[in-house]
């Protein structure tokens, strides 16, 4: 099998695992694709033996997991969710949709909406029902946007599959890098100086449970953290070491960045109440540049993140 001849499908589950069908999938643009096939807990088959020798092990609770990373770019129409948006669902976020406007994704404790994914491999297809999952968003001064999405599913076990995909890409555009003439705004802490990355880790905890009689793929917790790299301004400009001690008092302030300039393909980020937990220095060209890490706290409650595609 050639290693890039990969594709990767989604489609939302009306009932938790069954899956629809292939037919009703959407195809994703991706850039980087694995999976690792056939996870699980394992235990040993312990055998008393005259002679030594290894005991069989046997996978109790088989499960699979999927890891894709997925350019950041919008529908190319505002108002309409660009079609990862079936994954950022899939994560624990929920979509809110205003026509003509924008498509919001903000986290949501409960309820929580399960996909089957399709992996497809040169000839071989693995349909993974049940999936769930965290995804992690970088944006880097000079390099393209990306997604890493994790998911984790019940485990099928993978066919051939020599029929072509009938899907094309749709509701999509190609993302554009980050840079000062596209990344239109960048503040950490109300100071919007010069950037140099932003991340954010989504966080959420994903556990496949498999218990008599029921067999799950649960988001059971979510902690939204990430980092943020700027070019280090002047304490008389801004004092980050005041914002980030924590033995005193914690201090929260917002960070928040907008990519991209054409309608369709416009991407911002807004975490409201965020910590700065650690600050450490780096070289870039000769100059000094601060890495901070952060953490999204909420306010009343599934409000620490706002990712809006306009």
């Amino acid at each position: 099998m050639k290693t890039r001849k990969k594709a990767l499908l989604v489609a939302v589950e009306a009932s938790y695992g069954v899956s629809p069908d292939i037919a009703t999938a959407t195809l994703l643009t991706i850039s980087e694709l694995d999976s690792s096939p056939y996870e699980g807990d394992r235990v040993e088959r312990t055998r008393l033996r005259e002679q030594f020798g290894a005991n069989a092990e046997i996978n109790v609770a088989p499960f699979t997991t999927v890891t894709a990373t997925i350019p950041l770019a919008g529908s190319g129409a505002a108002g309409t969710a660009p079609n990862f948006g079936l994954l950022l669902r899939a994560c624990g976020l929920a979509e809110t949709v205003t026509p003509t406007t924008s498509v919001s994704y903000t986290p949501a404790t409960d309820d929580h909406e399960s996909f089957t994914v399709w992996f497809v491999e040169d000839g071989q297809l693995q349909r993974v029902p049940g999936c769930r999952g965290t995804v992690e968003f970088a944006l880097t001064a000079k390099e393209l946007p990306t997604m890493k999405f994790t998911l984790t599913g019940l485990y099928q076990r993978p066919v051939a599959h020599a029929t072509a995909l009938a899907q094309t890409l749709v509701n999509i555009v190609d993302e554009i890098p980050v840079n000062k003439a596209n990344t239109v705004a960048f503040s950490v802490h109300a100071h919007a100086g010069c950037g140099q990355s932003l991340s954010v880790n989504l966080g959420n905890t994903v556990t496949h449970r498999h218990l008599i009689g029921c067999e799950n793929v649960q988001i059971t917790d979510r902690a939204v953290a990430g980092s943020v790299e700027i070019e280090a301004p002047s304490i008389a400009t801004k004092d980050y070491f005041a914002l980030l001690e924590s033995h005193e008092q914690v201090t929260l302030g917002a960070v928040d960045l907008t990519h991209g300039t054409v309608a369709g393909n416009i991407v911002q980020f807004a975490l409201p109440k965020t910590q700065l937990s650690s600050i450490s220095r780096s070289d870039s060209d000769g100059i000094v540049h601060y890495a901070m890490d952060l953490r999204a706290l909420p306010d009343l409650g599934d409000d620490e993140l706002t990712i809006t595609f306009k």
